[in-house]
């Protein structure tokens, strides 16, 4: 199978397993048969993303149940006659520090943190590098659109 779909990179803290348990309820919530990784999502009531001590990578998949677990073998990352697909969460978790020399862009609705934050020096001992694979770009799709304000807002942002 060609890789297919649309990355969406991000840098996120350590907060991720917490947020990747409110993003996998979002996905239950939109697809009550969700499989989780091809596992029936129901079977994992208290799931938590594994935490090993050293660096490691991981993936998370999400499709709606078997039919779309077949689509997803066929077609790749890509929309089914729905207008949705299976998506999927790539991490790494980083312990070796980070400096970045300039923060811009801030996201926010609060003027006092953007105030705070834009232009300042970002230090990380402990963060994850994550891409977000939908079936198609965010900016075209309101299918991925969705997730990724999903994945998002569970850090409790808003895309």
């Amino acid at each position: 199978m060609d890789l297919t779909g649309h990355s969406t990179d991000f840098t996120v803290d350590a907060s991720l397993p917490d947020a990747m348990r409110r993003f996998v309820a979002c996905a239950q919530r939109r697809w009550p048969q969700l499989l989780l990784s091809g596992e029936p999502a129901a079977q994992k009531a208290d799931w938590r993303l594994p935490e090993p001590d050293d660096d490691y990578s991981g993936i998370v998949t999400f499709s709606s149940g078997p039919e779309m677990e077949d689509f997803w073998e066929e077609n790749g990352y890509a929309l089914d006659d729905s207008g949705q697909g299976p998506y999927a969460v790539f991490y790494r978790r980083r312990t070796r520090p980070l400096h970045a020399t300039t923060v811009s862009g801030i996201r926010t609705d609060d003027p006092d943190i953007v105030q705070a934050v834009e232009g300042t020096g970002l230090l990380m001992a402990e963060y994850y590098t994550v891409s977000l694979l939908t079936p198609d770009d965010p900016a075209a799709d309101p299918f991925s659109a969705a997730i990724v304000n999903d994945f998002v807002g569970t850090f409790g942002a808003t895309a």
